[in-house]
C-alpha cells in the first residue's frame, strides 16, 4: 500500500493491473454494492419499512440490536478484544488474508508502520572494527567441530523457550512444601542445568528477535524489514544441515505478525493454537486470550518427533504462565506454598495461582521430555529448555538480588548414547546467558556447520571459552568479577561465587 507512494508510482500501478482482475473486480463491487442499495430504495420508497410499534418496543430493540453490535465488534466480554492477533483462524494462509475487511487491514498497515525502524545502510569497515573492539574478531561466523558421529546419525533437537520461566521463582522451589517443577524435577536433577544464567532481554518480543533474528529490534517481523529473509538464522542453520524445520506455539502465528516472518527465516512448518486443537481437540476448552494449554504444544511436537524420517529442529514457544494465570481444568497444583511470596508478588489468591501455573508449565515440560525419553527417538532427541524472561512484578533485594531476579535456568537434556560421541564438561559454575543457547545445542548437535555467532559460546565444551564467559542482560552484566548494573554501570563483587546454588547468584 505504502509503496505506491514511496516506489516507482507507474510501476506499481502497473503490477496490480498486471496481477489483479480490476477491471472486472471493479465491476463486480459496483454491481454488488448497487443490488442491496437499490432494494433498500424500492423498500423505503414503498413503505416496507414501516413499522407501527410502540416505543418501548423500539427502544428496546434499538438498545438490543446495538449490544449485540458491540459484542459481535467486540467479540468476546471476559477477555481482550478481537485484535491481529486472532486473525489466524486457519493454517491455509489466503484464508486468513480473508479475516480482515478493508478498512481494518489499512488500520493494522498503519500501525505497523508507526512501529517501523528507520534502517539505514551501515559502513563495513565500521562494523569490523567494531566487532574488534567488542569480541577481537573480525567476523562473526564460526564453524562448529568436525564429529563425524554427528554427521552420519543427525540427532533431533527440541528448543522450548518457556513464558516466564525465571529463577526469581526458581529459588522458592521445594519438593516438600513448595513444588514448582513437578515431573520436571527428576530431569532437572540428572541432566544439565545452569542456572547462573540470565536471559538477554527482559519480555518476549525482544528475546524471540534476539535469539531466534539476531536482532535488537523487537518489532523486525513488524517493520520495513518484514519481507526481507535474513542471511543466518537457527532455522536457516540446521535447515543447510538436512534438518526441517518446525515452529510451534500455543499462542497464536499472527502476533508479531510470526506467521508470515517465520517461513523467510527458514522454517518449514509453522503450527499455533489452531492447528494443535485440529490435532487434538481436547485442547479447544483449555482457551484462552493468551492461547492454549502449553501440554497440547508439547503434544504435537512428540507426535512429529515420533512420525519424522529425516531429522527435526523444533521451537516450541510456550504461553500458560502468563497472567491472568490460569491452568487447564483438569489440572490439580499439589504442594503450593502462598506464603512463599508474602510482600513480594500480590495477594494470596493471586501468589497461589501464579505458582500453581509456574508448576503446570513446568510439570508439562517434564512429562514431554520423559515421554521422549522413552520412545523409540528417545535416543537420538537432544531437548533444551529457558525462560524468554524472569517473573515480572517480584519485588527483590537490590543489589543483592539484581542477577537472580534477572535470571532464567537453562536445562539441556542429551542422550547417554550420544554423550558418549561428543567431547562434554558440565560445569554449573559457568555464567551464561540467552546468547550462548544456540551455539551451545549447534556443538551437541552439528558437525562443522557454520552458524552466526553474537558473543556466545558451547557451554558444555570441554575448554571453556573464557573470552565470552560473561552473560548479557538489558539491565545487566556479569563475568567472574561480578555484576554490573546497566544503567549505572557500577560493579557489585560475588558474595560467595563457589557456593552451592542458589547462594552462588
Amino acid at each position: 500500500m505504502f509503496g505506491l507512494v514511496e516506489d516507482d508510482t507507474k510501476a506499481v500501478l502497473k503490477n496490480i493491473y498486471d496481477d489483479y482482475p480490476v477491471i472486472s473486480g471493479s465491476l463486480a463491487v459496483l454491481v454488488l454494492a448497487a443490488l442491496p442499495a437499490y432494494f433498500m430504495y424500492y423498500a423505503l420508497y414503498q413503505g416496507l419499512l414501516n413499522w407501527d410499534m410502540h416505543w418501548s418496543v423500539a427502544t428496546l430493540l434499538f438498545v438490543g440490536s446495538f449490544l449485540a453490535l458491540a459484542f459481535f465488534v467486540r467479540g468476546t466480554i471476559r477477555s481482550k478484544p478481537l485484535t491481529k492477533d486472532h486473525s489466524q483462524v486457519s493454517s491455509l494462509a489466503v484464508i486468513n488474508k480473508l479475516v480482515p475487511n478493508g478498512v481494518i487491514a489499512v488500520e493494522w498497515a498503519f500501525r505497523d508502520r508507526k512501529r517501523n525502524i528507520l534502517f539505514e545502510v551501515v559502513d563495513l569497515d565500521e562494523g569490523k572494527a567494531l566487532m574488534q573492539q567488542v569480541f577481537g574478531t573480525d567476523s562473526l561466523i564460526e564453524r562448529t567441530p568436525v564429529n563425524p558421529a554427528l554427521k552420519e546419525s543427525k540427532p533431533h533437537v527440541v528448543f522450548a523457550l518457556m513464558e516466564s520461566f525465571g529463577t526469581n521463582y526458581l529459588v522458592l522451589d521445594n519438593p516438600e512444601t513448595n513444588d514448582l517443577l513437578g515431573q520436571l524435577r527428576p530431569h532437572f536433577e540428572q541432566n544439565f542445568v545452569f542456572k547462573r544464567f540470565t536471559s538477554d532481554y527482559n519480555g518476549t518480543a525482544p528475546t524471540l528477535a534476539s535469539l531466534l533474528f539476531y536482532s535488537p529490534i523487537q518489532n523486525i517481523s513488524q517493520s520495513a524489514a518484514q519481507q526481507i529473509a535474513l542471511p543466518y538464522s537457527p532455522f536457516k542453520t540446521y535447515k543447510q544441515q538436512g534438518y526441517r524445520t518446525v515452529f510451534i506455539t500455543s499462542g497464536g502465528l499472527m502476533w508479531r505478525n510470526l506467521g508470515n516472518y517465520l517461513p523467510l527465516q527458514g522454517v518449514d512448518e509453522c503450527y499455533d493454537q489452531n492447528d494443535i486443537i485440529e490435532t487434538f481437540p481436547d485442547a479447544k476448552p483449555t482457551m484462552s486470550y493468551w492461547g492454549i494449554a502449553d501440554e497440547y504444544a508439547f503434544a504435537l511436537a512428540e507426535k512429529l518427533l515420533k512420525e519424522s524420517n529425516e531429522p527435526l529442529f523444533i521451537n516450541i514457544l510456550s504461553m500458560t504462565n502468563h497472567p491472568p494465570y490460569e491452568v487447564p481444568q483438569h489440572y490439580k497444583a499439589e504442594r503450593i506454598n502462598p506464603q512463599v511470596l508474602e510482600g513480594k508478588f500480590g495477594s494470596e489468591e493471586e501468589n497461589r495461582k501464579s505458582l500453581s501455573t509456574y508448576q503446570y508449565a513446568n510439570n508439562a515440560l517434564g512429562q514431554f521430555i520423559t515421554q521422549v525419553a522413552q520412545s523409540a527417538v528417545g535416543n537420538r532427541t537432544i531437548i533444551a529448555a529457558t525462560g524468554d524472561h524472569h517473573v515480572r512484578c517480584v519485588r527483590f533485594d537490590a543489589p543483592k538480588q539484581n542477577f537472580m531476579a534477572m535470571g532464567v535456568p537453562f536445562y539441556v537434556h542429551v542422550p547417554t548414547e550420544l554423550q558418549s560421541k561428543l567431547a562434554l564438561k558440565f560445569d554449573p559454575s559457568r555464567i551464561g546467558s540467552h546468547k550462548d543457547i544456540m551455539p551451545t545445542l549447534y556443538g551437541l548437535s552439528l558437525s562443522d556447520a557454520e552458524y552466526w555467532n553474537l558473543g556466545g559460546r558451547n557451554l558444555l565444551a570441554e575448554q571453556d571459552n573464557e573470552k565470552y564467559a560473561f552473560a548479557y542482560n538489558e539491565g545487566l552484566y556479569a563475568d567472574s568479577e561480578g555484576v554490573s548494573d546497566g544503567e549505572h554501570l557500577t560493579q557489585y563483587s560475588w558474595q560467595n561465587p563457589t557456593a552451592l546454588y542458589p547462594d552462588n547468584l
